[in-house]
């Protein structure tokens, strides 16, 4: 067994991260999925404009998908700014998480956990 590398005060903790602060100019309705460049995560509750508020980050939630699109168990899948849905193209988009369950094309959801 080789000897870990510690660095001295390298990270402090904050909390679970489940749940992650923001503070937003526009209202923000509950269940709407917000993309903050990179990080994606969806309002549980709504946020007032030029409130704090807070994201999760972690769980399992039903989220818009393309009714023509099959995305089955285990698909990686990203955010479209442009269509407001999951895609399976990560082209230029944010990744929201992975298909938790088969989605067929004539399901509106698809079963995403989240993963950020």
């Amino acid at each position: 067994m080789s000897n870990p590398i510690i660095a001295p005060v390298g990270a402090i903790y904050v909390h679970e991260g489940v749940t992650v602060p923001i503070v937003t100019d526009v209202e923000i309705p509950a269940g709407n999925v917000v993309v903050l460049e990179k990080l994606v995560g969806v309002a549980k509750f709504g946020i007032c404009a030029n409130s704090r508020g807070s994201i999760t980050v972690a769980g399992v939630f039903d989220v818009v998908k393309d009714p023509t699109t099959n995305i089955p168990a285990g698909t990686i899948l990203y955010w479209s700014k442009i269509s407001h849905h999951v895609i399976k193209n990560a082209y230029e988009h944010s990744m929201i998480g992975i298909a938790v369950e088969d989605a067929r094309p004539s399901s509106l959801t698809v079963k995403v956990k989240l993963l950020q």
